[in-house]
């Protein structure tokens, strides 16, 4: 899941289409939501949750794994080292992610750049919530604002559906937060460089789907193509969508969830093939 969000926050639009095809498994990570321990300081830890998961549940021989913004950082972690753990991954999908730090990968440093996630890393009441929500994950103008309100709105009334006690469902309280963001930025640390997933991309050789709005502004398009570029033995695809940001997964939601299914069910196709 995003920074900041809980199993809750997902568009209940875009599982409603996922769920056509395939059973799903949502989980808030450790220190998130309902789930107990504190947030790991590192993605790979991140991953080892994910994969303790799998083993308890019996999923073992065979999950595809999809990670959304700094979930899909965790998630090349889950299907780099799925392997060691005796868990088989069979497809990847990322969603407006990036690979660690390398060669191409920009790393937001200005304010300016920075501004966007630093409004919704400190976002407190309901109001500010949505109005970083909207700044960070739609296309600024009309177009992009009403698309992002009909989402807002379609994930508020998720939260208050999932909850017995009628309220909402919070986004992660300011010191999981804090270790989230530390958790992204030792990621795209060049001196942590060894720990990351970039100098790993050749091992994964299952399909792997990269896909991203046509102007992220919380993690910058060209790094979705530059994961794609990097995954050399992948039989990666790319799709980006028009006229979105990072929330195009749910802008686009039943666009989205048909791309998945048809790149799920799709047969093997000779390595190296790219879309």
């Amino acid at each position: 899941m995003h920074f900041r969000g809980t199993l809750s926050h997902w568009d209940p639009t875009l599982l409603s289409h996922l769920r056509t095809h395939r059973p799903l498994i949502l989980l808030d990570n450790a220190g998130i939501g309902s789930s107990t321990g504190v947030v790991p300081l590192t993605f790979s830890s991140w991953a080892a949750h994910v994969l303790d998961l799998l083993i308890a549940l019996g999923h073992a021989s065979g999950v595809d794994v999809l990670g959304f913004s700094m979930g899909g950082c965790a998630a090349q972690m889950v299907a780099l080292n799925a392997a060691a753990r005796g868990v088989r991954v069979r497809r990847v999908v990322l969603a407006g992610t990036t690979a660690s730090a390398g060669p191409g990968i920009k790393v937001l440093r200005s304010e300016q750049e920075l501004g966007p996630f630093m409004r919704l890393r400190f976002a407190a009441s309901e109001e500010e919530q949505r109005a970083a929500f909207l700044e960070c994950f739609f296309q600024p103008g009309e177009a992009g604002r009403r698309a992002g309100g009909e989402v807002w709105e379609r994930i508020c009334r998720g939260r208050e559906d999932g909850r017995a006690d009628g309220g909402r469902a919070q986004y992660v309280g300011q010191e999981a937060a804090k270790r989230q963001a530390i958790a992204y930025a030792r990621f795209m640390d060049e001196a942590e460089r060894g720990q990351g997933s970039f100098d790993r991309l050749g091992e994964l050789t299952m399909p792997v789907l990269v896909a991203n709005g046509s102007d992220d502004v919380l993690i910058p398009t060209e790094n979705s193509v530059v994961l794609w570029r990097n995954l050399v033995n992948s039989k990666a695809h790319l799709h980006l969508f028009p006229d979105s940001g990072h929330g195009f997964l749910y802008q686009y939601a039943e666009m989205f969830a048909r791309l998945v299914h048809d790149f799920l069910d799709a047969p093997d196709v000779e390595r190296g093939s790219r879309l």
